[in-house]
């Protein structure tokens, strides 16, 4: 239960504080919302800036908090003289959770209901349940992140390695998503015939393994009825879940936990573990064996560093070199498999036609002669030619949809794309470039990011090219 002296007492020791983070949620909406020009076409974005503002405030505030309120468990002299308060040790820690989420969610919720009240002078006003559901959303992703940082706080055992496990443990998620993607990138130059964004599925490891990403992404599209709202879920799962954790952590935690190094599997061990692997796939090149061994070898540098220091001591175990090798194994083999399975069945070069929203395409030009001229089709130049398959009559654009479906599935059939793989080690004269778009139904996360596809198509093969397209009565959309 909480005890309300020692609530007292923790606002009266933290006043200047308190009254800084409060004046601060106070000041900040006036300073950014009323330099903001009003313009009737960007009114909508207006509305999104309280929040997102509001909540990198709140992210910074549940990072700092929660080390300051728990930086006594750090320090020995500082952990008997708390632990020697007439206080139950569970009161000690759920007084001090809540005064923390007393300094920081309150502040925020009060800093976006002004800066929304501001927008109101705007005409940017959000409908009284989005406007809960922002609230909501700040809440749930600053208590996670707050959650987070304690769970850090209470398996580290010195004040260093609680700073750097916390730093590390936010910026995991991206670094291991960039690794994920180049790696993936790679492959994808590879097995496909174009160039574009094929593997931007796997975005969605952002949302579920960054607090940060998916509070900040969830509010850019806050009016989205697109937009799977599944992630914010999984965070309140996951807040509720660590809270329970960490009160048992800390009836756990003893005097002889401090001032010492770091020994949970959870903190140094997995976070070098997935740093390593991070570099491991950043730099792995398919199927050259000997590009990959300098890499290897300054990542395996790396690891060592980063071992003995999680250890603060330096030693030969076996343990080292089988980790590492078992990590390149790891990287190896995802990039195989990812391979094996066109992307875990996540790459195409077309969606079905089913579930295909809309669909666009252009055509460009390229010649190293200045004299030359794109070709003339049906007194039209290529480049003028170009389609969109948006219709205001849902069955005419589902027809038009399977119809450019089928297109591009007949110039790859007929083999009159080529491939980017190899395409530009020799020079080439004159060569055609076809600029694909298109946007599915429900696509995961992302539904402002439609798929892009650039496919390069020879200059002996553009007549086909256009007479197939011709064929699918497409070419009539032109620019």
């Amino acid at each position: 239960m909480i005890n309300k002296d020692y609530f007292k007492y923790l606002i009266k020791q933290n006043k200047k504080y308190l009254i800084l983070i409060y004046v601060v949620g106070i000041i900040i909406p006036f300073l950014t919302l009323n330099s903001l020009i009003p313009d009737p076409y960007v009114d909508y974005q207006i509305a999104r800036i309280p929040g997102m503002i509001s909540l990198i405030y709140g992210f910074a505030l549940s990072c700092i908090v929660p080390i300051y309120l728990f930086s006594f468990l750090q320090k020995k002299k500082s952990n008997i003289l708390y632990f020697s308060l007439p206080i139950k040790k569970e009161s000690l820690y759920i007084t001090t959770s809540l005064f923390s989420y007393f300094l920081t969610l309150l502040p925020v919720v009060i800093y976006q209901i002004i800066g929304q009240c501001i927008t109101l002078s705007y005409g940017a006003v959000l409908s009284p349940s989005t406007f809960i559901l922002a609230i909501f959303i700040t809440i749930v992703h600053m208590l996670a992140v707050n959650s987070i940082v304690t769970f850090v706080i209470l398996l580290t055992q010195n004040i260093v390695d609680s700073f750097i496990c916390s730093f590390a443990y936010f910026s995991l998620p991206l670094v291991i998503y960039i690794a994920l993607d180049t790696c993936a990138t790679r492959v994808v130059d590879k097995i496909m015939l174009g160039t574009g964004n094929y593997t931007q599925a796997l975005k969605a490891i952002l949302s579920y393994a960054s607090p940060v990403y998916n509070g900040l992404f969830q509010l850019n599209n806050l009016s989205s009825e697109n937009v799977s709202r599944s992630p914010i879920i999984v965070w309140v799962i996951i807040g509720i879940l660590l809270i329970v954790i960490n009160y048992f952590l800390y009836s756990k935690r003893t005097i002889e936990q401090s001032e010492t190094y770091t020994k949970s599997v959870f903190m140094y061990p997995l976070i070098i573990t997935l740093s390593i692997l991070s570099l491991l796939l950043f730099t792995y090149a398919p199927n050259k064996f000997k590009t990959n061994i300098l890499p290897f070898g300054i990542i395996f540098m790396i690891y060592l560093i980063m071992y003995y220091f999680s250890k603060r001591k330096v030693y030969f175990t076996w343990k080292i070199p089988v980790l590492y090798i078992v990590l390149i194994i790891s990287c190896v083999g995802f990039s195989s498999i990812y391979s094996n399975t066109q992307g875990f069945h996540t790459l195409y070069e077309t969606p079905p036609a089913s579930a295909l929203e809309s669909a666009s395409a252009s055509f460009a030009f390229n010649t190293d002669y200045e004299t030359r001229n794109p070709l003339v089709y049906k007194d039209v130049e290529v480049t003028d030619i170009g389609f969109n398959t948006h219709s205001r009559h849902a069955k005419e654009q589902k027809n038009l949809n399977k119809k450019f479906v089928e297109f591009i599935n007949e110039i790859m059939d007929k083999k009159l794309i080529t491939s980017y793989n190899g395409f530009f080690d020799e020079p080439h004269a004159v060569y055609y470039q076809i600029f694909v778009s298109y946007s599915t139904k429900n696509s995961n996360l992302h539904p402002y990011i439609p798929s892009e596809r650039d496919y390069i198509i020879e200059e002996k093969n553009i007549k086909e090219v256009l007479d197939i397209l011709a064929k699918y009565k497409l070419y009539k959309y032109i620019s």
